[in-house]
């Protein structure tokens, strides 16, 4: 009982662990790089990298719907104009992509993989000089993330599907003050010449990219319907990511959309019925082998009733462990085989578990000695045709436990 216990136990510390997909260190050049990067302590970067590396995902409350892409390139987008914990969504006309520089907030990789993409936006295809680029950039940790879900947002992919289009991007603002001098906003003069961005506002990280048909035409902002699906578009980020957290870089776990979170919770059912079935076919194996040594008829020994009554204690308990995966983060992906296994494993172990508790307070669910108490089997239980698994019948003679 002690074991099963530790069993079921280990499996929902497993589950909880890996939904909180927690990027705060991200594994780089085989090194742990942290929100601050590679910047010193009391640096402008030690402040800014960990608002540039922020994954989490902004909700609807987040986001504030008067900015648009004309507010952040004017000559009045200077620091503190916009708050830094707020989203947008602003839809432009992608001049550039390239793979950024060599920063501390990637601890100066260069490696591409872990290396932000800058994209340049301007309001259309013909106002492009450096006063109307607005800089949007993915980084790598938001890149992992969606790689989790199947989508590709390394460069090389970003630069062949996004150049040349009306795209409308979403994500975090963020003023990256570093770029001061070389801002039109903050050095209208540009004496230097060298000036190379509209102001140093960003959309950084970026958490959605949707390609707007063409045929939509080239069209001001403000005449683009609100709603994303009123375009055929190519969607880059094909899922709509939410959450409930606010901006807090130590603690960037992203909890689930109620369609992801239904989801989540019944392929995890799912699997827990799996792994309450695989005891199942363990107790019959057992069932069987017993019934021919002892010349009994198998089917005597089976109560497939409780074999029902199991099973669903094994999809209740996998419905659970979705719920704590969900609550935590919408990043669970069932590609991974590491989560499917758990899931399993938390069905198997937490239906014992249950079981187990049953018998050993019997008064707690009533009299359920007979019914529930053995309901589903313990594969590990073997002996005489009695508490075999399975799901066989409680009443047999000479109970093992193995």
């Amino acid at each position: 009982m002690k074991k099963l216990t530790l069993l079921f136990l280990i499996s929902c510390w497993c589950l909880f662990t890996y939904s909180q997909q927690d990027l705060s260190n991200l594994n780089i050049d085989g090194q742990a790089c942290s929100l601050h990067g590679t910047s010193k302590e009391g640096s402008k970067e030690y402040d800014l990298n960990p608002l540039k590396n922020r994954f989490n995902f902004p909700t609807k409350q987040d986001f504030d719907n008067t900015i648009t892409l004309q507010n952040l390139i004017s000559r009045e987008a200077i620091k503190g104009k916009f708050l830094q914990n707020k989203a947008v969504e602003i839809t432009g006309y992608v001049f550039n992509v390239k793979k950024g520089g060599t920063e501390t907030c990637n601890c100066k990789t260069t490696d591409p993989l872990f290396m932000d993409t800058h994209i340049e936006l301007t309001p259309n295809s013909t106002e492009t000089g450096a006063d109307k680029r607005l800089i949007v950039e993915v980084t790598p940790r938001i890149r992992e993330l969606l790689e989790g879900q199947g989508t590709d947002w390394s460069t090389e992919t970003l630069v062949s599907k996004l150049k040349g289009h009306l795209v409308k991007i979403q994500g975090w603002l963020f003023y990256d003050e570093i770029h001061e001098p070389q801002a039109f906003s903050t050095n209208p003069d540009n004496a230097s010449g060298r000036n190379w961005r509209a102001s140093c506002w960003e959309i950084h990280p970026i958490t959605s990219i949707e390609i707007l048909d063409p045929e939509e035409g080239m069209a001001t902002e403000e005449n683009f319907p609100s709603s994303a699906t009123a375009f055929t578009s190519k969607a880059i980020a094909p899922v709509s990511f939410t959450n409930n957290s606010s901006l807090n870089t130590s603690s960037m776990s992203t909890p689930s959309t109620p369609l992801n979170t239904l989801i989540i919770i019944l392929i995890g059912a799912i699997l827990g019925a799996v792994g309450q079935g695989m005891r199942v076919i363990v107790g019959m194996k057992k069932v069987y082998d017993e019934a021919m040594k002892n010349s009994t008829p198998a089917e005597q020994l089976i109560e497939y009733r409780q074999i029902t009554f199991s099973l669903i204690i094994g999809f209740a308990i996998g419905g659970v462990a979705g719920v704590l995966a969900a609550v935590s983060s919408d990043h669970v992906s069932f590609s991974d085989k590491s989560v499917v296994i758990a899931f399993i494993t938390a069905g198997y172990a937490g239906t014992d578990f249950i079981e187990g508790f049953i018998k050993k307070y019997p008064n707690v669910s009533g009299n359920a000695g007979k019914g529930g108490a053995n309901a589903g089997g313990n594969g590990g239980n073997a002996g005489g045709g009695g508490n075999v698994g399975g799901g066989t019948k409680a009443e047999g003679s000479g109970a093992g436990n193995s």
